[in-house]
């Protein structure tokens, strides 16, 4: 059921994308409400999709966690869009900043030990 809602929201994602790309070029890449909505809303699926996808697989749960928390990030910042300026918003998009530097500075330290390891 997990895989399914993943592959949806992805696809939704995709679609949403392509509304975004559409509406840029009618618009002549001028700032509108729909590409606002439809970039906000393919990140929050995209976050979702990921989410569900991290669920459904069988791996060691502090792999299952980061790929959630990396989830977590792009829903927060699709949903940012949809709020207007505040505290709150600024806390969320540092929240936002937060997981995407630790998720990938988590990866470069695992790669980096890893050529270590061949290295030897």
């Amino acid at each position: 059921m997990l895989r399914r809602i993943s592959a949806v929201c992805s696809i939704s994602a995709l679609a949403g994308i392509v509304t975004l790309l559409i509406g840029d070029g009618c618009s002549h890449l001028r700032l509108t409400g729909l590409h606002q909505r439809a970039g906000a809303l393919s990140l929050m699926l995209i976050g979702a999709s990921y989410i569900s996808l991290q669920l459904s697989a069988r791996q060691r749960s502090g792999e299952t966690l980061k790929g959630i928390l990396l989830g977590v990030a792009f829903l927060l910042w699709g949903s940012e869009s949809f709020l207007p300026p505040s505290r709150w918003v600024t806390a969320m998009d540092s929240l936002v900043v937060v997981i995407f530097v630790v998720d990938l500075s988590l990866i470069i330290v695992g790669r980096l030990k890893g050529k270590d390891r061949e290295a030897s």
